[in-house]
């Protein structure tokens, strides 16, 4: 449980700093047998925590943001995705972990190559509802790579300045995330004593990752994020499809 713990701490700093903390938790939970759709919903839950202090260490770059529309998009994305996991039997959602721990990846990759620029004035316009709905939804539906998700989305609305993105990105993830906490509690799905271990070391990493933002460098980051969430797609596609 230690080694569960501490994969949970390095996920809380990474959802803080780039995203992508599932990819650090979902197959600790997997090596200790549980159910794909188990621990998925682990890990959301487990990841509010983290979310939750995270923003709160970078709140003031949305002092002057949109957030009721935000929390309309997070609260509403993040419960309709969380309805739809609840549908999948486990055996068949093994074979959509590794086409989404791949398709984010390669999403977030495009963006960093992007040249284009992915700055600009914080407003909420029309295009950018149903983009950020579809990344809530996905933060309900699975969140693996969440943070790296929104993150690509802010850059390609150029929603804000880069700091004014990570406090959208955690925001957003905050509110998918408790929003899933609900129906996945309803639903049965969550292993309790796991998801509060992962609570822990969520909030602490969270925490942790927040201090640290405004001096690292993101970019050579989310690059690692970007390598290590290909491996790992190539890895469950080897392990559910070979």
């Amino acid at each position: 449980m230690f080694e569960l713990l501490g994969w949970s701490l390095l996920a809380g700093v990474v959802n803080a700093l780039a995203g992508g903390g599932l990819f650090f938790t979902l197959p600790a939970l997997l090596a200790l047998g549980l159910p794909s759709t188990g621990a998925v919903a682990t890990a959301s839950v487990a990841s509010w925590p983290g979310y939750v202090s995270a923003f709160w260490g970078i709140r003031r770059q949305l002092s002057q943001g949109p957030l009721l529309a935000l929390t309309l998009i997070g609260l509403l994305g993040g419960g309709l995705g969380a309805l739809t996991l609840v549908q999948f039997h486990a055996d068949n959602f093994n074979y959509l972990v590794p086409w989404l721990l791949l398709g984010v990846s390669v999403l977030y990759g495009r963006q960093l190559l992007s040249r284009s620029g992915s700055e600009g004035p914080l407003q909420l316009r029309r295009r950018a509802w149903p983009m950020l709905l579809g990344g809530s939804f996905y933060g309900g539906f699975f969140g693996g790579g969440l943070g790296v998700l929104l993150m690509a989305l802010c850059g390609q609305l150029r929603l804000g300045s880069n700091l004014q993105q990570h406090a959208i990105k955690l925001y957003l993830s905050m509110l998918a995330s408790g929003a899933t906490i609900l129906v996945y509690s309803l639903s049965g799905l969550v292993y309790w004593h796991e998801a509060l271990l992962l609570a822990l070391g969520y909030l602490l990493g969270g925490k942790l990752g927040a201090r640290v933002l405004v001096w690292i460098r993101p970019k050579l980051l989310a690059w690692g994020i970007v390598a290590f969430g290909i491996g790992l797609s190539g890895y469950y596609f080897v392990r559910f499809y070979g």
